[in-house]
């Protein structure tokens, strides 16, 4: 019998179609980690071992087309053979036509689909271009993790929006300087790095060495910590939003808390939620869409989550019951609902037949309004009969009933009175009334006309005198150091504002702020001469401690002090070169003897051998570990 063979095909197998540049797939897509496509963009650049700027100059720019290039013939055409690259913004991950440039160009080079989930173009129809910083921010707890744990070293996108200023993993505020350099970097520069920074290739992770100590409570820090929870809830949900249909499931969401929460008032709902009304109007009429820090405001103010906005399908009873609670929580803010005539009638028809009478009053809070104006606009006859059945029921005028409870005792009420008469300050009979929880001071200038009197004849007799204790306080002002504001002169003599004083005493009013500016201008000429002695030390320390060691802020130094800053800071950045070099020096000399000692024992001086002797310190720049180490062969003539 004839053996089996296994047959063999002859044809080709088939190809894949194989693209330009590696296939590297995105981190995170579809969590709120999801990589950034400034950040996918320089760890392609790592990938392939170049820099950003030829990545981008000389492949990428060729496939974005000749009608909106990506790198100008301008730009290319300023240095002969350049890549005409520049730093840009984090406008390549937003909702721009740019964004959409950037993703054709990349998914042409990897063959890959859905990189528009890196960025915000999925909400691109319902949120608008404000949404990133202007520098690069980063949290230095994930980054060093990242590395120990040998995971991929990237950048989310929820650091780079604007409004996600907390590490959700790790409870704490982003970093935005870089420790070695104190720099700013740019969100994607000609070399950057993911991990690393650009200027002066130092790592940008640190060692949580702060896990066991518990995180900042602060309203401030709740408020950034649950902003950085919901915009990472929306990128979580990029992969499954529909672009062409989440503008009209926004606008849909948005009137159905106008319905349950405001009764259809969009005045009401915007003073419940903070939002200016013609706000609020543009975007249930879907003529506008919102700004994220907008947005963001209203949903804490629903206390619902974000993304619910963006869903196809309506809100949840949940939602709804929790913005309800919210709402109740805050307390009306003084908009009446808008109900009709009809509406009104019948509510009323209905307080009618309530079995405990209730007031008219009752009736109009129950309602939602504050006064029962629109109850008698609406129907007068039943307004009367509702008031009649409350009279007639025994529960009006509670408080000339036997044993109703008082306000104040006449024996407490004459003991206030008193006080107040013997006082340098008299208070007001009118004042006391209102303290006290009276609707007016008919009732203690009845009860008590004589100590009344006294008190009004008190205080109008201490307002001949307040012309000249003003005229008195406003000298003695002018022989304080330093000479107090207006307004804080006025606070010292119980006005709330200073147009009492210059209506009086302009004047000595006039007096007192030149001599207050003269003081400013004394105190910035101080603050001056000690920043710029902070030039003769050595080092030159940086801006930001230069302002704390004057308690300053940056921004006076910025507004009041620009050539003294601009001074500082060239200095401080000669002195941190001067610093970085003569370290370098040293770690060259150290790796030429380092590659010497290896040579003796018999082994190959290879870059990792080296890096196992460097201090771990001094292993972050590797490229300048690697040029020093290829030097050092040379000079000991060492093969490959």
């Amino acid at each position: 019998m004839q053996p089996l063979y296994d047959s063999w095909s002859l044809s080709l197998p088939p190809i894949p179609r194989r693209s330009r540049l590696y296939v590297l797939e995105p981190v995170g897509v579809g969590t709120a980690l999801v990589e950034s496509l400034t950040g996918y963009t320089a760890r392609l650049a790592e990938a392939h071992s170049v820099s950003v700027g030829d990545l981008v100059g000389r492949v990428l720019s060729e496939l974005a087309g000749s009608n909106d290039p990506m790198i100008t013939a301008a730009a290319k055409a300023v240095r002969i053979g350049g890549h005409g690259f520049r730093a840009r913004n984090y406008a390549i991950n937003g909702v721009t036509d740019q964004a959409m440039k950037w993703v054709h160009a990349l998914e042409t080079a990897t063959s890959l689909e859905d990189l528009q989930f890196l960025t915000l173009l999925p909400l691109r129809h319902v949120l608008s271009e404000n949404l990133f910083r202007r520098h690069r921010a980063w949290c230095a707890y994930c980054y060093d993790r990242w590395r120990a744990n040998n995971q991929i070293v990237y950048e989310p996108l929820i650091w780079s929006i604007d409004m996600s200023s907390y590490c959700s993993t790790h409870v704490r505020p982003l970093d935005h300087t870089c420790p070695h350099c104190a720099r700013t970097l740019s969100p994607l520069g000609v070399f950057s790095r993911p991990g690393y920074c650009e200027r002066c290739e130092g790592w940008l992770g640190m060692p949580d060495t702060n896990s066991n100590q518990s995180s900042s409570t602060t309203s401030i820090a709740e408020s950034a910590a649950w902003e950085s929870t919901q915009v990472g809830d929306l990128l979580t949900m990029l992969p499954m939003v529909n672009a062409a249909t989440v503008r009209e499931s926004f606008r849909k969401s948005l009137a159905v808390y106008l319905d349950q929460i405001a009764d259809g008032n969009v005045l009401a709902l915007a003073q419940k939620t903070h939002c200016p009304p013609c706000v609020m109007k543009n975007w249930i009429e879907g003529a506008t869409v919102p700004r994220l820090d907008n947005l963001l405001r209203t949903c804490r103010f629903l206390n619902i989550p974000a993304s619910s906005l963006f869903n196809s399908s309506a809100p949840t009873q949940a939602n709804i019951a929790a913005a309800k609670e919210a709402i109740a929580l805050t307390g009306s803010r003084g908009v009446s609902p808008s109900r009709t005539a009809s509406n009104i009638r019948q509510a009323l028809l209905t307080a009618l037949d309530e079995t405990v009478p209730l007031s008219l009053s009752e009736v109009a809070r129950k309602l939602g309004y504050k006064s029962t104006e629109r109850l008698y606009q609406a129907d007068r006859i039943l307004c009367h009969k509702i008031a009649a059945r409350h009279r007639q029921s025994g529960q009006s005028h509670w408080w000339k009933k036997p044993g109703a409870v008082r306000i104040c005792e006449a024996a407490q009420l004459k003991e206030i009175l008193e006080q107040s008469l013997k006082s340098h300050e008299s208070i007001s009979v009118h004042r006391i009334a209102e303290n006290l929880g009276y609707s007016n001071s008919g009732f203690i200038h009845r009860k008590f006309p004589e100590l009344c009197g006294a008190i009004r004849e008190k205080i109008a007799h201490a307002k001949q005198f307040r012309p000249e204790r003003m005229r008195r306080t406003l000298k003695q002002a002018l022989c304080e150091h330093p000479a107090p504001t207006l307004v804080d002169l006025s606070r010292r003599l119980g006005f709330s504002s200073s147009s009492v004083l210059r209506t009086h005493e302009p004047a000595l009013c006039n007096k007192l702020a030149a001599r207050h500016r003269a003081c400013l201008m004394k105190r910035r000429a101080d603050v001056e001469a000690e920043a710029k002695a902070t030039l003769g030390e050595d080092p030159v320390p940086s801006v930001r401690d230069v302002c704390k060691r004057l308690e300053i802020t940056v921004w006076f130094m910025n507004k009041y002090l620009p050539a003294v800053r601009r001074m500082i800071a060239v200095q401080h950045r000669q002195c941190v070169a001067t610093q970085t070099k003569r370290q370098r020096d040293l770690l060259f000399h150290g790796i030429h003897c380092i590659v010497a000692e290896i040579q003796s024992c018999g082994l190959s001086p290879t870059v990792s051998r080296v890096v196992e002797r460097i201090p771990e310190g001094s292993r972050s720049n590797w490229k300048f570990i690697t040029s020093a180490t290829r030097q050092a062969r040379k000079v000991l003539s060492i093969s490959k």
